[in-house]
């Protein structure tokens, strides 16, 4: 900030911390994510008068928050315009996330491996270097245009294995979830081999998805796309008799619903930290003193934070059968219950920390994964998400495109599926779907595709708000094996009710072709 700009004489912006955490590689998640309000998407003004929270209604305008706590170190941004109450985060996490996600889209390219050589630092880059034909085994040869060192690079990624064609086996035993060691005795190999394929068709994978996915953002042709997003957990059993308790790590996944293609799996788990490391880092930067969102290490959970988040947490036990709104009620309290309503469920009482590496704030995942698939897929027409009931993914998806939301670019709907029930209580529903269907299609005259449409339209009137913020659900008139009872919310229905009677019909008749998409 250059010393010529004037500030108001009470403000002081030399002495005063920031008021929220300032944004990272062109992040800011700090915003109202409320779509209807004037401040969706507008971050705070960088400067304010002290005071500020006492300025009248009449002046308050876009860019006005108060800064607010929602507990313990638990800063939150509260709305002017509309007195929502968001958590505030830290963009340098998501940034830092982001990057560690999208490294497998960055091209392996030659580079000088001469220390000595300006070119070896840096990124690397082909006009760094020429081709300098083969060597023996048929691999490139390259040589440096600074130092003018030849070198090898590239080849035929199976030239150092001896027993390459077991590669395919292992991929195939793998995928059919075969247990290691009936790996290890099928195949006749070792377990350093076994273990050391899995790292190579690792890198293999992520060399496959980054040649591919790296054209996505230069493409016209992605039409409208339509996106799951869902989570799940994976336990890693215990490593020690003495401390007998898994290790919870939670993933987070985008499916394109048309072609099936997964967009990543992402888990909040950092192999390359070492938590001594981050401990002594975070006591050289004041991380102790600091609230989360502020931190330098804001998206790594530390062991000792971690275990005692997970004596605090309540037991988790079973689910009994409860009707839907029931479920979705209870579902909006826990998140209200959370000291961070985007934070996901956090550490389990029967989990531990891993001994190595580090594990991750879930929400930090969240928002670093929904800005990812964004950017991969910036240039389609239209992206609609499709998530479960977690006010986490809800947040990153509204802070990833907010102008796409306005713009009517982009949508995002909870879908809450109840499948805990028995074989004979799912073929009733199947069955009563198909009667009603029927009875509409006999009362109408109409094909059962408009059946379908005239059972939606009905369920259209019936929908009921639930939750602190008045969501409307619509109950999915369709019932499934897969999906017996389905409810959707549709969280981006920001255009307003048409006055005029045809603008209104038609309106009412897209409602429900929108929902039966879900």
């Amino acid at each position: 900030m250059s010393k010529e700009k004037s500030h108001p004489t009470s403000v002081k912006p030399t002495k005063w911390p920031p008021r929220f955490p300032p944004a990272a590689a062109g992040i800011q998640v700090n915003h109202c994510k409320n779509p209807k309000c004037g401040n969706f998407g507008v971050p705070p003004k960088l400067a304010v008068a002290r005071g500020g929270a006492g300025t009248p209604a009449s002046s308050v305008g876009p860019g006005d928050y108060t800064v607010v706590a929602t507990g313990k170190d638990q800063p939150a941004l509260k709305c002017r315009l509309c007195e929502e109450i968001t958590p505030m985060q830290s963009n340098l996490a998501i940034a830092e996330e982001l990057m560690r996600m999208s490294e497998y889209l960055e091209p392996v390219l030659p580079q000088c491996p001469n220390e000595a050589c300006s070119l070896s630092e840096g990124a690397p880059s082909l006009e760094n270097v020429t081709r300098f034909g083969t060597n023996a085994h048929g691999t490139p040869r390259f040589k440096c245009v600074g130092c003018k060192k030849a070198f090898s690079f590239g080849g035929r990624s199976t030239k150092r294995q001896r027993r390459s064609h077991s590669n395919r086996d292992i991929l195939v035993h793998l995928m059919n979830a075969m247990p290691l060691r009936r790996i290890i005795k099928v195949l006749d190999i070792s377990p350093s081999q076994l273990y050391d394929r899995i790292d190579f068709l690792y890198e293999q994978a992520q060399m496959f998805a980054g040649e591919r996915e790296r054209t996505l953002m230069g493409r016209d042709d992605l039409g409208s796309r339509y996106l799951s997003v869902d989570r799940q957990k994976l336990v890693v059993n215990w490593h020690s008799k003495k401390v007998r308790k898994n290790t919870l790590l939670l993933s987070i996944a985008t499916a394109d619903q048309a072609t099936g293609y997964v967009f990543g799996v992402n888990v909040n788990f950092d192999p390359a930290l070492d938590s001594a490391d981050v401990e002594k880092d975070m006591v050289r930067f004041g991380d102790h003193a600091l609230a989360r969102a502020f931190r330098r290490y804001a998206r790594v959970w530390l062991p000792a934070d971690w275990n005692a988040a997970a004596e605090r947490a309540a037991p988790r036990g079973g689910t009994s059968r409860k009707p839907m709104e029931s479920v979705i009620e209870e579902t909006y309290d826990a998140a209200l219950g959370r000291p961070d309503i985007e934070d996901g469920e956090g550490p389990a009482n029967s989990s531990r920390a891993p001994v190595k590496g580090m594990l991750l704030h879930e929400q930090v995942v969240m928002y670093a994964h929904i800005q990812l698939v964004t950017r991969l897929l910036c240039r389609a027409k239209k992206i609609r998400f499709f998530t479960d009931q977690e006010s986490g993914i809800r947040a990153a998806i509204l802070t990833a495109v907010p102008k796409r939301v306005l713009d009517r670019t982009a949508d995002a709907f909870y879908v809450k599926v109840l499948k805990d029930m028995s074989v004979d209580m799912k073929r009733a529903l199947v069955g009563a779907t198909k009667r009603r269907l029927a009875r509409l299609a006999e009362k109408y005259g109409v094909t059962p595709e408009a059946a379908e449409l005239l059972a939606a339209e009905e369920e259209l009137a019936r929908m009921v708000a639930i939750g602190k913020w008045g969501d409307r659900w619509f109950r999915h008139p369709i019932s499934e094996m897969r999906e017996p009872e389905k409810s959707v919310c549709w969280l981006t229905d920001i255009d307003p009710v048409e006055t005029e009677p045809d603008k209104r019909r038609l309106q009412l008749r897209i409602y429900p072709q929108i929902k039966l998409c879900s």
